[in-house]
């Protein structure tokens, strides 16, 4: 049996995203776990059917997300992917979270990044990743920015 099966990896597309995408990528494939990333859209995004997304109804052309994703997974031979949007305000994104690992914490792992805001940016903008690590039921891995 693998020490994780599932690593779940909530991102905003930004370089801390991208580098904790590495990380998991990397984890997964050392560990046969399947990956699934996904991105908090705030409302009034929509989804449409094959995975793209409205993020502003004056401009309905829809958008892949994943497109950078997907060049990178090209790199991660044998590694299941799955990609998820999700319609809803950031604020609620750790109960999101505990909804997706589920009523079986157990071999679910989170890997997030954080910018390791501190002082009055972490005031104003908050810590996230502190929100997650206090709030989920299962392991997380916080990733930091990576240096210039």
């Amino acid at each position: 049996m693998t020490l994780f099966h599932t690593i779940l990896h909530p991102t905003d597309f930004d370089a801390v995203s991208m580098e904790a995408f590495r990380v998991a990528r990397t984890l997964a494939q050392r560990l046969g776990a399947k990956v699934v990333a996904f991105h908090i859209a705030a409302p009034p995004a929509v989804v449409t059917e094959d995975g793209r997304v409205v993020l502003d109804p004056k401009s309905p052309t829809p958008v892949d997300l994943w497109a950078g994703y997907r060049a990178a997974e090209a790199e991660s031979l044998g590694v299941d992917y799955q990609h998820s949007v999700v319609v809803g305000n950031h604020a609620d994104a750790g109960r999101m979270l505990a909804m997706m690992i589920g009523p079986n914490p157990a071999g679910v792992l989170v890997v997030m990044g954080s910018h390791g805001r501190t002082g009055l940016s972490r005031m104003i903008w908050g810590s996230r990743a502190e929100e997650i690590v206090r709030t989920v039921p299962c392991a997380v891995l916080v990733v930091k920015e990576p240096p210039a």
